[in-house]
């Protein structure tokens, strides 16, 4: 039996664009596999009584193995529905093997959910809980607008998720899901969706109350994602969410394609919102697609105006080499920017240990991680007891590395952090010392130390 799991907020969701419509028409026929399954499944209240006309739709899709060559919402099973029946049950058929599925669950008055990385299979059904919505008809605790696109075309199903709220301007406001918010809506067939305010007076809290304007999140298949601030009242407020751009190339290595491999896109300079909702910089997430086996990529739906980093993820292709952060910009939407090669060259190791000041071991399952500071890109190693590790596929950058060892940190305080180190050629014998949480820190060797070779 699988389970329903609630929506976290997200700051980047991949969809494709209007302006790679023809493209990816084709992708979908590409994607959709002779050999056909069913997921079944109910919806039911809080308490198990099953919820009739309930709406479950295919949101999005990507195989159970590699590297998705299409974007979330590219393949043909997306935008499939199915509505429960008296009983609560709902089936969905003939979709494509080999995939996982995310479901949209939605009805009027209850929140809607997601229920993430479905995979069908003839054994297992799916049971999603939603949570009633108390109907609110204080204006001032209503948040209500209208997706639209380009040619004022309501936008059915678009996902509208809580970013942030704010009580009063001179006392900010608070971030990601947020008790008495609703932290959810799915908007109709008007292209209109609701989030109201449950919140009640706290004391000793200084933003409790009805918030006054809320900062939402917005998915609508097909176009590329967009932030907006919503005030409280009963007039919808229109909001058009665009195409976006769409960004290709192609990756090689010494003139031959490399296929299978996985492309970032980051927005930079990375950011998110100030106290004043105000976005600065980059709030979106990284964008992932697969190269083809001719090495071509397309990545759809990038918000646009932007200036991001490309660059091949090192969990694909360190083995192979690093590809650097390849600089672009986009501009204005159905615009095509073209990347031309990207090329896979030779790349750098780092082996290192981390070692504790007390001199014992390091526990079972303890890790280590090595991240990009320009590219969202990360690389994992599971410590043996001697802490002895190593990273392969680096490009020259900074990286940051952080360490996962129950009960040590930096300088004896968890919530510190190693300074970032230059990787411009091979660095063995690289020294990370934990201290145990609390303790004093080392003047010798609290942080990493690389010694070059």
């Amino acid at each position: 039996m699988l389970s329903l799991t609630s929506p976290k907020i997200i700051f980047g969701l991949v969809l494709k664009t209007a302006a790679a419509l023809v493209a990816c028409l084709c992708c979908c026929v590409c994607a959709f596999s002779a050999d056909a399954t069913d997921i079944t499944g109910k919806v039911v209240d809080a308490t198990g009584k099953p919820i009739v006309d309930a709406t479950v739709l295919v949101y999005h899709a990507g195989p159970t193995t590699g590297y998705s060559i299409f974007c979330p919402s590219c393949y043909a099973d997306c935008g499939k529905r199915a509505g429960t029946d008296a009983n609560g049950a709902f089936s969905l058929h003939r979709l494509s093997s080999g995939l996982w599925f995310k479901l949209l669950v939605a009805r009027t008055g209850f929140e809607p959910k997601f229920i993430d990385r479905v995979i069908p299979s003839a054994d297992e059904t799916v049971t999603a809980r939603l949570d009633a919505r108390p109907k609110v008809i204080d204006p001032k605790r209503i948040f209500r607008g209208r997706i639209v696109d380009s040619n004022g075309l309501a936008e059915r199903d678009a996902v509208v998720q809580l970013v942030g709220a704010q009580w009063d301007p001179k006392a900010g406001g608070a971030m990601g899901e947020i008790p008495g918010v609703d932290p959810i809506a799915a908007t109709d067939e008007r292209g209109v969706f609701e989030i109201d305010s449950f919140f009640v007076k706290q004391e000793g809290i200084p933003w409790s109350g009805a918030p006054v304007k809320i900062l939402v999140s917005i998915e609508a298949r097909g176009k590329a994602q967009a932030f907006r601030m919503i005030l409280a009242g009963l007039e919808p407020q229109e909001i058009t969410v665009g195409d976006g751009a769409l960004v290709r190339g192609r990756l090689v290595q010494d003139g031959k394609p490399i296929g299978g491999a996985e492309i970032g896109l980051i927005g930079y300079p990375r950011g998110g919102t100030d106290v004043h909702f105000e976005i600065v910089g980059s709030p979106y997430e990284e964008l992932r697609i697969g190269t083809k086996p001719d090495g071509t990529f397309e990545i759809p739906n990038v918000p646009v105006p932007g200036n991001w980093f490309a660059y091949a993820k090192m969990d694909s292709v360190a083995s192979r080499g690093a590809t650097g952060n390849l600089a672009c910009a986009t501009k204005t939407n159905r615009e095509v920017v073209e990347l031309g090669d990207v090329q896979l060259e030779p790349a750098y190791r780092l082996r290192g240990r981390v070692v504790l000041s007390d001199s014992k071991p390091i526990p079972d399952g303890m890790r280590v991680t090595i991240s990009s500071e320009k590219a969202f890109d990360t690389q994992t190693a599971t410590l043996p007891s001697n802490g002895a590790f190593e990273f392969i596929g680096l490009a020259a950058d900074s990286y940051s590395i952080f360490t996962s060892v129950k009960g040590y940190s930096p300088e004896g305080d968890r919530f510190a952090h190693m300074p970032p180190i230059s990787i411009e050629h091979d660095v063995d014998n690289f020294t990370v010392t934990l201290l145990p949480d609390g303790g004093a820190p080392s003047k010798s060797n609290a942080a990493g130390k690389p010694d070059p070779h």
